[in-house]
């Protein structure tokens, strides 16, 4: 649970530095706020590789951020010039892969 939360964490740090190059004139609280949500993703990424035998684990929830930072791109960037069947199919296959990871380990 927790390397999904920091994957949560992880795309607001990467989405805030988009956010820095658009706008400029709120540059220092921008970068603060991704200072901050690049600590925290970093210190739940920690404990959740103190919690687990497989590295890969957390780094495969990492991934789900991908998830969220096209959930934010669309929400708040309002991005519309791509296609958005392909892209949806893509992140599908990404989702596909995750769940059968996941489930080949038992516990």
């Amino acid at each position: 649970m927790c390397s999904l939360i920091a994957a949560f964490f992880l795309s607001l740090h990467l989405f805030s530095i988009k956010l820095l190059t658009i706008y400029d004139s709120y540059f220092y609280e921008i970068l603060a706020f991704t200072i901050i949500a690049l600590l925290i993703s970093r210190y739940l990424i920690y404990i959740s590789m103190k919690s687990t035998k497989n590295p890969t684990n957390v780094h495969l929830m990492l991934t789900t951020s991908v998830f969220f930072t096209f959930i934010f791109t669309l929400l708040f960037l309002k991005i519309q010039d791509f296609d958005i069947k392909k892209y949806s199919i893509g992140l599908l296959f990404i989702f596909i892969g995750i769940v059968c990871i996941q489930t080949s380990y038992s516990t």
